[in-house]
């Protein structure tokens, strides 16, 4: 079993090396530590020159990590390093007797932090073969009882690798039974959204094709009416069907925007962006780059739409800001306004009462494998910041 692919399994993999690398720190202060008891044939300076190559190693691997994720690859070559180290160390420190083989037991445990049970038996596998290698090499395995010693330590060894592969394994299934059930989130979502826009088109199309063009229809009788004659009642009459007309090509244009069809995502926020701004009196600021298309921009769009119409609707402001653009092959989209703003923590439980809205787009979007950054505070205004990934 492996860990789940993509952004997320690298990020775990970059987590899982950072701790590993900072295990290593303690491990080396005991070693250096326990050179000061009493070993039968000890090597010290070989010993303290093989410490301090492999402190500097381990500082530079924790430097590393820190700066660059960490591959796989490079998991199993540290690991393969550690353990030559840890040999090397116990054969110049005391061989079976040296305080040293007790890093041994450092391997398979920071192995494990990996969740692959695989490696992490192979691991206390070559562990263990090492520690009884290099045991039967140094002199002291000649002293008495250190046969016997030799085989209780590697037998711990074993046990502790056992343990560490059981517990990897049952890191693993969690982790892949995590990955699933998130898959099967996203998948679940998707198909709600998807359902929502069909829906939302199937109603848009019926009022474009039916209600409007009926009262298109009956404009138009009103205008020939007028025409012979001129009472009052015919004139308001003409202009409430003009203005049910205009209400009417609004809903529609909310409900399925086909300028998002025909001409893409940067038409679409723009021209949601300026009616909003022009409904609510707002000063509008726009920086929209976004010509390509995006597999996920049905869902950028009902976001924009949604933050747009709360910046009219909730935040009482005076202006509103809104910028679309590409990033690291990610769809960024920004929505601020300065207007009264909200504690963010307020979003959770709206949630969790069953709100939709903001909430529930924070929702879409992190099943996406995308994120929704909110800033604001009562008073100072609010900014949306959302990134999807290129594929979905």
């Amino acid at each position: 079993m492996h860990p789940p692919d993509g952004v997320a399994a690298r990020n775990w993999t970059a987590e899982a090396e950072r701790i590993v690398a900072w295990m290593r720190l303690p491990a080396i202060v005991l070693l250096a530590f326990g050179e000061g008891l009493e070993h039968p044939n000890p090597q010290r300076t070989g010993f303290v020159i093989t410490l301090t190559a492999f402190s500097a190693w381990s500082a530079g691997v924790l430097a590393w990590v820190h700066i660059r994720d960490a591959s796989p690859r490079f998991a199993l070559a540290a690991t393969a390093v550690d353990i030559v180290a840890i040999s090397a160390l116990a054969v110049l420190s005391g061989g079976a007797f040296s305080h040293a083989r007790l890093a041994f037991f450092l391997v398979p445990v920071t192995v494990a932090f990996r969740f692959r049970p695989a490696i992490t038996a192979a691991a206390a596998v070559v562990t263990t073969a090492a520690y009884v290698i290099q045991a039967a090499a140094h002199p002291a395995i000649g002293q008495p009882q250190a046969l016997r010693f030799v085989i209780t330590q590697a037998g711990f060894l074993a046990w502790v690798g056992l343990a560490c592969f059981l517990l990897s394994r049952l890191l693993a299934s969690r982790t892949e039974l995590a990955s699933r059930l998130a898959d099967e989130r996203s998948r679940l979502l998707d198909q709600t959204l998807s359902a929502e826009q069909r829906e939302r088109k199937a109603l848009a199309e019926s009022l474009h094709d039916h209600a409007l063009q009926n009262l298109l229809s009956a404009r138009h009788e009103l205008e020939e009416a007028t025409e012979s004659t001129s009472h009052p009642s015919l004139g308001r009459a003409d202009t409430a069907v003009a203005e049910t007309l205009r209400q009417l090509r609004d809903a529609v244009f909310d409900l399925h925007p086909y300028v998002l069809e025909e001409v893409g995502l940067e038409a679409a926020v723009r021209t949601i962006a300026q009616r909003a701004a022009e409904q609510a009196g707002l000063k509008l600021s726009l920086d929209l780059h976004y010509a390509t298309r995006h597999p996920r921009e049905q869902q950028a769009f009902s976001v924009a739409r949604e933050l747009v119409a709360n910046v009219v609707q909730h935040a009482g402001a005076s202006s509103m800001t809104v910028r679309l653009g590409e990033v690291d092959h990610e769809l960024r989209l920004n929505v601020e306004d300065d207007g009264r703003g909200f504690p963010p923590e307020r979003l959770a439980q709206q949630l969790a009462d069953g709100h939709v809205g903001l909430a529930s787009q924070r929702a879409r979007i992190e099943a996406a494998g995308g994120r929704m950054e909110i800033t604001s505070s009562p008073g100072e205004g609010t900014s949306v910041r959302v990134a999807l990934p290129g594929e979905p």
